[in-house]
């Protein structure tokens, strides 16, 4: 059993993909860490679609290999279809403007997250599972520790230079702070589920992800190595409310969602499901500050948006990246660790969800849908907006100035189409593709 210190330079709490990046990170610039999970890994968890651009950060953590190793399927690329049918508009991650990686992976959480608790165990941090954290202690205005009881039964009152909330959406320091506040714009309700024997595509096409459009809402399906799929949906709180007060329980709505959605269904024909339906409810968030005396906000404990460009994992690693090279420099000064330590950060983290938000915001708009799940004319203008759409999909959105340009340039063209085609989303994307591919591109 790993032996608790009474102090270290940094404390960890959860040791999904962002505290476990954190540790191996901070680690490797020889700082003491204490790293500590509720659970026991493997253990389930949803969001199993990574994204290229994180690729580099594996690469340097020496985890690459054991990705592949573990046989991860590969994922090269996202199609967006209609709930009607598999008319699917596709996106190649090779196609995007700024490529970084051709592919990224599909991975069964469970496993995924057990390497990275293994890695960073081999990191020569202190690594405590079955921890519970009861708070985070704070004197005044900055956070000095935890108070925490192990699973033995032991009460402890550890104490850090900085303190990770690295806790998910539990989000367990910004709810004891008061700074969580709920999305208003995204006040959705998720249920997902496992299959295994679903209809998959062949080749490098069998890793690509599914998103398909919906009426009130949107759903995925993740194909993993093997014969499993996850499967789930995303829908309007008003929606949900709706079938709840008829008396339908939680199976009963996932059966009106695949019945709503031949695109998924017709691909669970002969497939088995595995897996209970789950729900979560309430998840769109972000925190008014994610940084401050002593501590630090990393991934989904910062914000979490909606998976539809399945940026979860992805930000959650990027972020730990980028915050814990603050957190080391921080550390290498005699200074008190303030909010100021991680000025960088918090405009790193702002601008990737201002992009990855606006997207989402704008998915919800069935005229920008259409410009998702139709193939435009191709065009000097038109096919590096494509390629611009690829990159983020990707998760290569930094520096944003050069993608948003080309999204207002999407909304522009939603606009026309509702100004233009008001019931005709079908034809209305390539149509005004075809007119804005003879106007000038965005100045960038």
């Amino acid at each position: 059993m790993t032996t608790i210190q009474d102090r270290y330079d940094a404390i960890i709490v959860g040791g999904g993909p962002a505290g476990t990046v954190a540790a191996m990170y901070l680690r490797r610039a020889g700082k003491s860490v204490l790293v500590l999970e509720k659970a026991r890994h493997p253990r389930f968890c949803v969001g199993e679609s990574l994204l290229p651009a994180t690729n580099p950060i594996w690469d340097e953590l020496g985890l690459t290999d054991e990705f592949e190793a573990a046989g991860f399927l590969k994922k090269y690329g996202a199609y967006f279809a209609p709930a009607a049918d598999d008319d699917r508009g596709v996106f190649p991650f090779p196609e995007a403007e700024r490529a970084i990686h051709p592919y990224a992976y599909q991975v069964p959480r469970d496993a995924f997250d057990k390497i990275l608790w293994d890695a960073a165990v081999r990191s020569g941090a202190d690594c405590v599972d079955l921890c519970t954290v009861k708070r985070f202690t704070m004197e005044g205005d900055r956070c000095v520790g935890v108070d925490l009881v192990t699973e033995g039964g032991d009460a402890r009152a550890v104490t850090a230079r900085i303190v990770f909330d690295c806790t998910g959406r539990r989000t367990m320091l910004a709810n004891q702070l008061g700074i969580r506040t709920k999305d208003p714009n995204l006040d959705r309700v998720c249920l997902f589920t496992h299959y295994r024997g679903v209809t998959r595509d062949a080749g490098d096409d069998e890793g690509t992800i599914a998103i398909v459009a919906q009426d009130y809402g949107w759903g995925w399906l993740i194909p993993f190595a093997g014969d499993t799929a996850s499967l789930g949906m995303v829908v309007e709180r008003e929606w949900f409310d709706s079938l709840k007060k008829a008396k339908i329980g939680r199976d009963g709505i996932w059966e009106r969602c695949m019945a709503d959605t031949p695109a998924l269904a017709n691909r669970l024909v002969d497939a088995e499901q595995i897996r209970p339906v789950s729900i979560v409810a309430d998840y769109s968030y972000r925190a008014a500050a994610i940084a401050g005396n002593g501590w630090v906000l990393v991934g989904d404990s910062a914000a979490f948006l909606d998976p539809v460009f399945s940026s979860g994992v992805h930000l959650a690693v990027t972020s730990a990246k980028v915050a814990t090279a603050e957190a080391i420099a921080a550390l290498d000064g005699d200074r008190p660790i303030t909010a100021r330590h991680f000025a960088k950060y918090a405009a790193k983290v702002k601008e990737t969800l201002h992009v990855f938000s606006h997207f989402i915001y704008a998915w919800n708009d069935p005229y920008f849908r259409a410009l998702f799940l139709t193939q435009p004319a191709e065009g000097p203008v038109v096919g590096r907006m494509r390629r611009e759409v690829v990159s983020m999909l990707a998760g290569n959105v930094w520096p944003s100035w050069r993608v948003m340009p080309w999204f207002y340039a999407m909304q522009g063209v939603a606009k026309m189409n509702r100004w233009r085609d008001p019931g005709d989303l079908g034809l209305a994307g390539a149509r005004s593709a075809e007119v804005v591919a003879e106007g000038p591109a965005p100045t960038i």
